[in-house]
């Protein structure tokens, strides 16, 4: 009997072991807590550091708008550019359409040495045909029909013929394309960096820096594209010399009120 006490004993002591068991578990949901606050902080600290960056970038544009004074009108719409009459804008208008000219005449040179490409390609392959048929041996002629035989002569003398005028093709192609360097290269003088900030020094009215002028490139860029779109539309409505810059005030058109000049 008493040993049977004990081992009712022994059967306490396992309860016992329950007891520690809760215990443990006790100290998981300590550790989950844990990194639920972990977790909470993190996400805090970056939504603290998301906001921060919007202030510094907030405060950025702020001073940089402070920094341009006159500049700010750069933002004016396209029909300012190509018809304002303000002395104070009128070198920066300039550059614009100058740029704008000087895209139209490279895309036209792009367009022109294609030309050249296509036209050399066709060239390369009359010649082709025309090498595979003067260099027949005899054998290979006199293993032709009797038709094939007589049609031959005049094969090759079609495309001799092709072959001259696809020639000519190609030296005409070639020339169109050096004027048009010529035009592109003219109309390049006075795009440059060193127009550009001569153009906004003239048209400031505070000190021109480093980040006025990366913000004023960044905003004449898409002026720029927006003249040359209005100018090849114009071209194309009127088509005359390609190469001739266009003049703005045949394309006279309201501008914005209210813009400071």
């Amino acid at each position: 009997m008493a040993a049977g006490n004990g081992g009712n004993g022994g059967g306490h002591g396992h309860g016992g072991g329950n007891g520690n068991g809760g215990g443990n578990s006790s100290s998981s949901h300590g550790k989950s807590a844990s990194a639920s606050g972990h977790a909470s902080t993190k996400a805090g600290k970056k939504a603290a550091a998301e906001q921060e960056v919007a202030v510094a970038s907030l405060s950025k544009e702020k001073n940089i708008h402070a920094k341009l004074g006159r500049l700010n009108s750069l933002q004016r719409n396209v029909n300012a550019y190509m018809n304002s009459k303000s002395k104070n804008f009128a070198a920066v208008q300039a550059f614009v359409m100058a740029s704008a000219n000087a895209q139209l005449a490279q895309a036209a040179l792009e367009k022109a040495n294609a030309a050249v490409t296509t036209a050399q390609t066709q060239l390369d392959a009359l010649n082709s045909q025309l090498n595979a048929l003067t260099s027949l041996t005899p054998d290979q002629i006199a293993a032709l029909s009797p038709d094939e035989q007589a049609a031959l002569p005049g094969k090759i003398a079609d495309l001799q013929t092709q072959v001259a005028d696809q020639q000519a093709a190609v030296t005409a192609a070639e020339e169109a394309a050096a004027e048009a360097q010529t035009a592109a290269d003219e109309a390049a003088v006075g795009t440059d960096d060193a127009s550009l900030d001569a153009a906004l020094a003239e048209m400031a009215n505070k000190p021109v820096d480093a980040e006025v002028t990366d913000w004023a490139k960044g905003v004449l860029g898409d002026k720029i594209d927006q003249v040359a779109d209005k100018l090849e539309a114009a071209q194309a409505a009127a088509p005359s010399d390609p190469a001739a810059p266009t003049d703005p005030a045949a394309l006279v058109e309201p501008t914005e009120t209210g813009a400071t000049e």
